[in-house]
Order: structure tokens, then C-alpha cells, then sequence
């Protein structure tokens, strides 16, 4: 009888989870675009301001997606009739929630990374501040885009399934 209801969390859940997944890498590559720009300065210390107000923006919105991605993806894993005695999908949905954990095991680092810096500019250690930004922004926000690419990837498998 409700077979055709305007908003069942069969068809909500997906949508939030691809949503979430956009704006969660979104939110990654604007990070590094939007220092880079800072980081041209010739003195970063100039601009320490505005690089960490968008270090905070970019830890409240890393955490708020990535939180809605986990939880939407694990209410999509149990709500949908995926067949879990099928190897490959046990295998994908393990790998997605290995890959979860390394890209929040990567920001718990850029985090880390993030602190430094801001101690590094209270210390007026400009080049140490500089260090950090580059080891944050070439290196460890580009891998947590690929590999949640990779995951973006894999999604679409299983959803093939």
C-alpha cells in the first residue's frame, strides 16, 4: 500500500549518502585551493588568520559528511537486500569501512599537522609553519580525496550488485 510514497528512506537514504559524498570531497578540494591562495603570500604569518578560520571550517565540515556518510552508508548496508553471502560484497563493504577508517585516521594526523602549524605561527617560526601547510595541502588532503574516490568507485560497484 505505501509501494508509492514520496519519501520512503529507501529513496531519502541514497540520495543524502551521494549528496554527502559530493559536498565531503567538495569540501576537501576547496580546502586546498582556498590555502593555496593564502599560502602565495610572501609571509604566511599575514595571513594565519584566515588559514585557520578555514582549517576550522574545513574540520567542522570534514566531520559533519563524514559522519553522515557513515551512518547513512551503514543504514543503506542494512536496509537494502544486498546479498552478504556473496564474497565480493562482504569484501567491498569491508574495504569501505577499512578505507573509512584510514581517511579518519589521515585526519586525525592533518589535525595534528593543523595544531602544529598554529604553534609554529605563535612561535613566528615561519618556515616550520610553512612545512606544515605544505605537508597538509600536497600531500594528506590529496590522499584523502583519492582514496575517497577510490571509495566513490567502489560504492558504484556494489550498487551494481
Amino acid at each position: 500500500m505505501n509501494e508509492f510514497g514520496f519519501a520512503r528512506a529507501t529513496q531519502i537514504l541514497p540520495l543524502l549518502h551521494i549528496l554527502a559524498v559530493i559536498f565531503f570531497i567538495n569540501a576537501q578540494i576547496c580546502c586546498v585551493y582556498i590555502i593555496r591562495i593564502y599560502k602565495k603570500s610572501e609571509n604566511i604569518c599575514e595571513n594565519c588568520d584566515k588559514i585557520k578560520s578555514h582549517f576550522s571550517r574545513y574540520e567542522r565540515f570534514f566531520l559533519l559528511y563524514f559522519a553522515v556518510i557513515i551512518i547513512s552508508g551503514y543504514l543503506i548496508s542494512i536496509g537494502n537486500d544486498y546479498k552478504f553471502a556473496d564474497p565480493m560484497i562482504t569484501g567491498i563493504i569491508t574495504t569501505l569501512w577499512a578505507a573509512s577508517m584510514f581517511i579518519l585516521l589521515n585526519f586525525v594526523y592533518i589535525h595534528y599537522k593543523i595544531l602544529s602549524f598554529q604553534k609554529a605561527v605563535l612561535a613566528k617560526n615561519e618556515i616550520e609553519a610553512n612545512e606544515h601547510l605544505i605537508i597538509i595541502l600536497k600531500y594528506f588532503i590529496p590522499l584523502n580525496i583519492a582514496i575517497s574516490l577510490i571509495c566513490v568507485y567502489l560504492g558504484v560497484t556494489i550498487s551494481e550488485f
